[in-house]
């Protein structure tokens, strides 16, 4: 089991409930394939630079977990049907990941990130 980060971003608008049940699809799908998330971070609704399937913002979410080297396919493949899911991206986590998650969480609960 490698420790594994996977940032993913949902189409905005969803509302409370349509964004708990994404994220509860999204926590199923990882324990069925064996991942053992250690958290989830919800970093909110932000602008993008470019437009994403007619999209101008949207709400992202990392997930960070254990998991092992058939997760990615997995994912990929039941993340691609999914249309709320925008767009997503899963690498090894770096140790210095931590530091910079919880200097944004600060900022956004300040109210410094938009």
């Amino acid at each position: 089991m490698k420790p594994c980060e996977m940032l993913v971003m949902i189409k905005p608008g969803l509302g409370d409930e349509g964004l708990a049940a994404c994220r509860g699809r999204l926590d199923g799908w990882l324990a069925e394939n064996g991942a053992k998330v250690d958290e989830v971070y919800d970093l909110g609704e932000m602008s993008l630079v470019y437009p994403i399937k007619k999209n101008s913002r949207g709400h992202f979410l990392l997930f960070w977990f254990d998991g092992s080297g058939e997760l990615p396919q997995a994912m990929a493949q039941r993340i691609r049907v999914d249309e709320e899911i925008l767009r997503h991206l899963l690498v090894l986590r770096h140790p210095a990941a931590i530091k910079t998650v919880k200097r944004a969480s600060e900022e956004r609960e300040n109210g410094k990130r938009r």
